[in-house]
């Protein structure tokens, strides 16, 4: 039997100890927790207890754990405007990168992470865990059942609470309301519905127009985003999100075709997560196999994806979710603002790697 993957955690924040651990503790046969780094020494106490990891592997400077811990790969869980900077630094180090989303802040990070990663011949990829939820899985299955795409949308609403962005919030929020660390609703939570309602539109977006701004919380980032997209086939697709907006129905993505419908509460376990729609039968819910397991525990989609990356790593094939894929989504995000700058449309091409 193949030896686990030792793994190496850059970030021990909450993610990592609400949803990561999770994945980590359920594919203990493919991945070791060995090593992990945190500015925190609260974070490295409570994750090394976590997965047991002994006090001369937990490093409060992320470089001191490339340069000495055994491993094979890293994850990455910081604040976005770190993200460039660590996948760089492991990349040289000559170990597997696995990313938090976004892969970067901005188009010239992104292409200095690839170049890093294609100059060392290292495995790269980026989480997009609503994609590996069951509802989204066995939606994937539907959708190869329809023919091409004619319209989608998505949308994930929520309201901020009213102090996130003040030196009395919770740390892990505040750094979401400051442009110079790569906070906005677009490039947080909008990010999520951009990747779902693109992949099961089963056809690139090209052109791009938008709306972000901010017109109700007092931060320097954007707290609603408003996209139209058309897509390589013609068709087209939108996304709405916000910070500023009471979650009523959210959490959604669709795509229809000339064939049928599929809606997906991607971000959720419900039991009427998935709906068909045909001619014939009108909206109906769907079974999600596995759904109402009492062992499943994966709402978010971590271990879904964890499994299939891990996987792709252990066999040397191309992870899932690659840097391709991350930085066409971080494409769509920068011609978002710069649709809102112009006030027309963007081309995605002119945004492609140089």
């Amino acid at each position: 039997m193949t030896k686990p993957i030792r793994l190496g955690l850059i970030g021990c924040g909450g993610i990592v100890q609400l949803d990561h651990a999770r994945a980590y503790r359920a594919l203990t046969d493919i991945v070791k927790v060995v090593a992990i780094a945190d500015v925190l020494e609260e974070n490295l106490r409570q994750v090394g207890q976590i997965f047991d990891v002994p006090s001369d592997q937990q490093f409060a400077d992320y470089r001191d754990m490339l340069a000495n811990a055994e491993i094979d790969g890293v994850t990455i869980a910081t604040p976005h405007f770190l993200h460039a900077e660590h996948a760089v630094e492991a990349a040289s180090a000559g170990v597997a990168v696995i990313s938090e989303k976004p892969m970067a802040t901005s188009l010239a990070e992104a292409d200095t992470i690839l170049d890093a990663v294609e100059r060392n011949n290292v495995s790269y990829g980026v989480v997009h865990n609503y994609l590996y939820t069951l509802a989204m899985q066995e939606g994937f299955a539907q959708r190869a059942r329809l023919g091409a795409s004619i319209f989608g949308r998505a949308t994930g609403m929520g309201l901020k609470p009213a102090d996130f962005s003040t030196e009395h919030s919770d740390p892990a929020q505040a750094w979401r309301a400051s442009k110079a660390k790569g906070g906005g609703c677009i490039g947080d939570s909008s990010y999520h519905e951009i990747y779902s309602v693109n992949a099961l539109m089963d056809s690139p977006a090209r052109y791009v127009e938008a709306r972000v701004k901010t017109l109700s919380i007092d931060v320097d980032v954007d707290d609603i985003a408003m996209l139209l997209c058309e897509h390589e086939n013609g068709a087209v697709s939108t996304v709405s999100s916000a910070w500023c907006v009471p979650d009523i129905d959210t959490g959604w993505c669709e795509v229809h075709t000339n064939d049928g419908s599929l809606r997906i509460r991607h971000r959720k376990n419900l039991a009427d997560s998935l709906m068909r729609y045909t001619r014939t039968d009108s909206w109906q819910h769907l079974e999600i196999p596995g759904r109402a397991d009492p062992e499943f525990n994966d709402s978010t989609g971590h271990v879904g994806y964890f499994a299939a990356t891990f996987d792709a790593l252990a066999s040397g094939r191309e992870l899932p979710i690659s840097g391709k894929h991350g930085r066409h989504n971080l494409a769509i995000i920068e011609a978002a603002r710069r649709a809102t700058e112009r006030r027309q449309a963007v081309d995605l091409k002119s945004l492609k790697r140089g």
